[in-house]
C-alpha cells in the first residue's frame, strides 16, 4: 500500500500545486477574504491544478518517455493512463463544484485554465512563445480566481494578475535553458532554441522589468498596505540577483537551481506580501 501510495504521489508536483494554492488563496486573503473562503479556494486551485498536471502527463508521456524527461510519472511507467485519467476527472470536477459554490463567476477563469492546458496538451499553443505566453496566463488566471472569490475584480487584482503574467512568460526562458538537454532528443523547438540565448535573455529582462513595475502600482494605487510593498521590494532585489546568476550562466544546471528559487523563494515572498498588506 505505501508503495503504491508512493507511486502516486511522485506525479502529483506537488511543490507546484502547493504554490498555486497558496497564490490564490493568499490572494483571496490579501483582498479581504474572510477565512472559510481563503481555505476553499485554496482547495479550489490545488485541485484545479492537479486535473491540469495530469492532463499535461497524459498528453505528453511518449513525447517525456522518448527525451528522457521522466518526471513524469506515467512516462516512467509508475502512474497508468487509467489512474492518470482518474486524477484528471476528479481534479477538475472537484474543483468546479467548490468554485461554484465559492462564486460562480469563479468557472469563468476556471474555464480559462483548462482552455489554455488542452490547448498546450494537444498542440494548438506548442510554439516559443506561445508556451511563455500560456504559462503567464495560466498564472494571471489563478490569481483572478482568488480575487472573485471574495467579489473582488478592481484594479488592484487586475495589477496583480498582470505581475505575475508578465513574472512567468520570462521565467519561461529559465524552463526552457534547463529543459533544454531533453528538448533537444525530441525537436521540441523552446525560445532559447529558436531565437538564441542572448535573445532569450533580453526577453527574461524585459518581461521581468514589467512584472516588477506592474508589482509596484499595486501598492501605488493603494490597493494593498506597507507590508506589501517591503515584499515586493524583496521580490525585485532577489529577482534581480537570480536573473543575474542565470544571465552570466545560462546553463540547465543553473537554470533548474535559478527557476526552483524563483519558484520558492519569490514565490513565498508574493504570498507573505499578500498576508502582511492586507488593509
Amino acid at each position: 500500500m505505501f508503495e503504491r501510495l508512493q507511486k502516486i504521489f511522485e506525479g502529483l508536483r506537488i511543490d507546484r500545486i502547493i504554490m498555486l494554492a497558496l497564490v490564490t488563496s493568499s490572494t483571496a486573503y490579501g483582498f479581504g477574504g474572510s477565512s472559510k473562503k481563503v481555505c476553499l479556494v485554496g482547495l479550489t486551485a490545488a485541485f484545479l491544478a492537479l486535473g491540469g498536471f495530469y492532463l499535461d502527463h497524459l498528453m505528453d508521456w511518449k513525447k517525456d518517455k522518448a527525451s528522457g524527461n521522466m518526471i513524469n510519472p506515467i512516462a516512467r511507467g509508475k502512474v497508468s493512463t487509467r489512474l492518470g485519467l482518474v486524477f484528471v476527472i476528479v481534479g477538475f470536477g472537484t474543483s468546479a463544484v467548490l468554485g461554484f459554490l465559492i462564486n460562480p463567476l469563479i468557472l469563468l477563469p476556471w474555464a480559462g485554465v483548462i482552455l489554455f492546458v488542452g490547448g498546450l496538451a494537444i498542440g494548438i499553443l506548442d510554439t516559443p512563445i506561445l508556451r511563455a505566453v500560456s504559462l503567464g496566463v495560466l498564472q494571471g488566471l489563478y490569481v483572478l480566481i482568488g480575487g472573485l472569490s471574495v467579489g473582488n475584480f478592481g484594479w488592484g487584482i487586475v495589477l496583480i494578475a498582470l505581475f505575475l503574467f508578465f513574472a512567468m512568460i520570462g521565467g519561461r526562458v529559465m524552463g526552457d535553458v534547463r529543459d533544454l538537454p531533453y528538448d533537444i532528443k525530441v525537436n521540441t523547438m523552446t525560445i532559447p532554441k529558436k531565437y538564441g540565448l542572448r535573445w532569450g535573455k533580453i526577453f527574461l529582462l524585459i518581461n521581468e522589468i514589467a512584472a516588477y513595475i506592474l508589482a509596484l502600482s499595486v501598492y501605488w494605487i493603494k490597493a494593498l498596505g506597507s507590508g506589501y510593498f517591503y515584499c515586493v521590494l524583496g521580490i525585485i532585489i532577489i529577482g534581480t540577483i537570480i536573473n543575474l546568476i542565470f544571465i552570466t550562466k545560462p546553463t540547465p544546471k543553473i537554470a533548474g537551481l535559478t527557476n526552483a528559487l524563483s519558484l520558492g523563494v519569490l514565490g513565498m515572498l508574493y504570498v507573505l506580501g499578500m498576508i502582511l498588506g492586507r488593509k
